[in-house]
């Protein structure tokens, strides 16, 4: 980023006050790449009663971090954040501070995708190795172990497949979840960065406007030893997010 569009963007801020007075909510996606993130997070962001639809890559470390989430989201989307929920999905181990979930008690949404569609998925955008692949997904899923125990009860859990094979179901519990004032739909906008490189899914699905099923690569091959170091770790994650689940 140039130093003149770095200036752009505080001067925007400077002139837009809301982004520290306005009264707002906090919603983070917790997963993993691969996992159907973008399209959930798209639709989400479409709602009236949401602001943000990618991933910011940031660190939460305290309020200036929250301050700083305001001023992205504000930056890209240009929208009245006031009484909004504010949007971040986080897919890698980016320091996320314990204090973040006692300032705000934000909601937080864990989606989680089955190793073998996730893997493929990952490796079809580029990345070769399967074992490191893998490496990734296992530690990644530990991770969102250990957010859940400092969650306690009370967060959103989607499995992937549901959210395209049970698609009004889950986005109906979920706007109840949420109280939104309108329900989300399946119908999505694009946004200024959709499909962009380093912003989310980059294929051309993610420009569709509707959330779908689409291609399960079934031409890759996973080396089983590896397939089984993922069942494992999916298992054992998803028995532990459903744990935390509110019926």
């Amino acid at each position: 980023m140039s130093i003149l569009t770095k200036a752009k963007k505080i001067y925007r801020v400077v002139l837009n006050p809301q982004i520290f007075t306005c009264r707002v909510k906090y919603l983070f996606v917790f997963s993993h790449m691969r996992s159907r993130s973008s399209v959930l997070s798209h639709v989400l962001g479409t709602n009236s009663n949401i602001c943000g639809y990618r991933e910011l890559h940031t660190t939460y470390r305290g309020r200036m971090s929250l301050i700083k989430m305001r001023a992205m989201i504000f930056s890209d989307l240009e929208c009245n954040l006031n009484d909004k929920y504010l949007l971040d999905k986080i897919l890698h181990d980016y320091h996320f501070s314990d204090r973040v979930f006692e300032i705000v008690k934000p909601k937080v949404i864990f989606l989680l995708r089955e190793p073998e569609d996730t893997i493929k998925s990952i490796i079809n955008i580029g990345y070769n190795d399967p074992m490191k692949v893998m490496d990734y997904y296992c530690d990644r899923l530990m991770s969102l172990i250990e957010y859940s125990k400092k969650i306690g009860k009370g967060y959103f859990f989607i499995e992937s497949n549901e959210l395209v094979d049970n698609t009004d179901n889950v986005l109906e519990s979920l706007s109840i979840w949420l109280n939104l004032s309108e329900p989300l739909d399946k119908r999505y906008l694009t946004f200024r960065n959709t499909g962009k490189p380093g912003h989310g899914d980059t294929s051309h699905n993610i420009k569709s406007g509707i959330l779908k099923k689409t291609k399960n690569y079934s031409d890759l091959k996973i080396p089983r030893e590896v397939l089984q170091r993922g069942e494992s770790s999916y298992k054992n994650c998803r028995d532990s997010l459903l744990k935390g689940i509110i019926k």
